[in-house]
């Protein structure tokens, strides 16, 4: 017999029930963050690679909003926005480092 462990990561609320505000609104800042460090980044070598990141990251966001409203199994909408929020910070880690290395060089 196996039991549910409430304090197991898949078990907590912001991926079983919450309405997914939460998703969007951290996701918000973290984007505000990155974007705003990427504009300054802009005219840094390789060339476009801010850019990219910067279109990237408002693409996603865009697309948060869109499961946010458009999704109706919960569980589904909140993974998607889960993995979606991991994918705003990969794309400024990523494009990032790119610029960094590419500076280096």
């Amino acid at each position: 017999m196996t039991m549910s462990d409430p304090q197991k990561v898949t078990q907590q609320r912001n991926l079983t029930t919450a309405s997914g505000a939460t998703w969007l609104l951290t996701s918000g800042v973290t984007a505000l963050i990155c974007l705003v460090m990427l504009w300054f980044m802009r005219e840094l070598e390789p060339i476009g690679a801010a850019t990219t990141g910067f279109v990237t990251i408002i693409v996603l966001y865009l697309a948060m909003i869109a499961v946010r409203y458009g999704i109706a199994n919960t569980r589904v909408r909140l993974w998607m926005l889960a993995v979606l929020a991991i994918a705003i910070a990969g794309t400024f880690i990523t494009v990032a480092s790119i610029i960094i290395l590419g500076y280096e060089s």
